[in-house]
């Protein structure tokens, strides 16, 4: 017994998560939230530490945010640093940025970017060696041709916001040849977590009162534009294919950001973050596309830490 825990501690991947959480009511994105839960009762990982960018909430809501999840539910020490508020900071130093690039001097991480990818792109600009002490990046990002984002009964697309909100950052760690994982809309879409499940949190006390209230919104919100009472995992299918990679598929796929015909407003052009074996460039990533139907009832066990 004891030889098999030493096995399992070697083999924990080090991660750092560079997140954007919003476990916030009133309808906000709450899945960085849910994939920091999941790290933190993930054997698999080791969590060196957190950072926070600007995105799914603003720079001033999720560094508390982010703070008050990790105090109460992450391993004891662990610190979070403050990162980047817009997309016009990246290259300038911050905490985060500068945390992140102190703890690759030390060892090689994986690195988990669950919203813009601004502070990790800041690093690798100001320190293009360190691109040799990442494993992998692995973001919520990217389509395929022609591919649109679009929910239940919605009728106008969504953008790939964490692409979307620095698309220059994301060039910068295309061209940093440090290896990339993306955990896309698509595979999300095709793994909703049910309204049943949300309601299974009430069973825990002390999750419940830090996330129940912000989930129900959510799905509520979800319901009000979409007609759909469940809510998309989108960041916790990131985290799954370090935790369980034998229920993520995923293809080895060449990668370019083009520029197109705005989806949302077409009147304007802009940038798309497009993975497909059509395009003729050396430069490729893993693209995750579809997740087994053990992933939730995993997921769901690991976020309610249920043993």
């Amino acid at each position: 017994m004891i030889k098999g825990l030493l096995v399992i501690a070697l083999a924990a991947k080090v991660v750092w998560l560079d997140v954007d959480p919003a476990v916030l009511r009133g309808g906000h994105e709450p899945d960085d939230g849910l994939a920091l839960l999941q790290s933190f009762h993930s054997p698999e990982l080791e969590v060196r530490g957190v950072s926070v960018v600007f995105g799914n909430s603003a720079l001033e809501q999720g560094y508390p945010n982010a703070q008050e999840i990790v105090k109460r539910f992450g391993p004891k020490g662990l610190e979070v640093y403050k990162g980047a508020a817009s997309r016009a900071e990246l290259g300038i130093e911050n905490d985060a940025t500068r945390a992140l690039a102190a703890a690759l001097r030390r060892e090689k991480l994986t690195v988990l970017a669950l919203g813009p990818v601004t502070n990790v792109a800041t690093v690798l600009k100001n320190h293009p060696e360190l691109a040799s002490q990442i494993e992998e990046i692995i973001a919520v990002a990217g389509r395929r041709p022609g591919q649109t984002f679009v929910i239940g009964e919605g009728r106008r697309p969504l953008m790939d916001m964490n692409f979307e909100y620095d698309s220059e950052g994301f060039q910068i760690l295309l061209d940093s040849g440090a290896p990339i994982v993306l955990a896309p809309f698509e595979i999300s879409a095709k793994t909703p977590i049910s309204q049943r499940d949300i309601e299974r949190f009430a069973r825990v006390p002390e999750l419940a009162d830090f996330f129940l209230e912000p989930l129900r919104d959510y799905v509520n919100w979800y319901d009000t534009h979409f007609q759909v009472r469940a809510i998309y995992p989108f960041d916790t299918l990131a985290v799954a294919y370090l935790t369980s990679p034998q229920w993520i598929h995923c293809d080895a796929l060449p990668v370019q950001i083009q520029t197109h015909p705005d989806d949302i407003e077409p009147s304007e052009n802009k940038p798309y973050l497009i993975v497909s074996s059509e395009l003729e460039t050396e430069r490729r990533v893993t693209y995750c596309h579809t997740a087994s139907d053990a992933f939730v009832p995993d997921l769901m066990r690991r976020l309610l830490d249920v043993r």
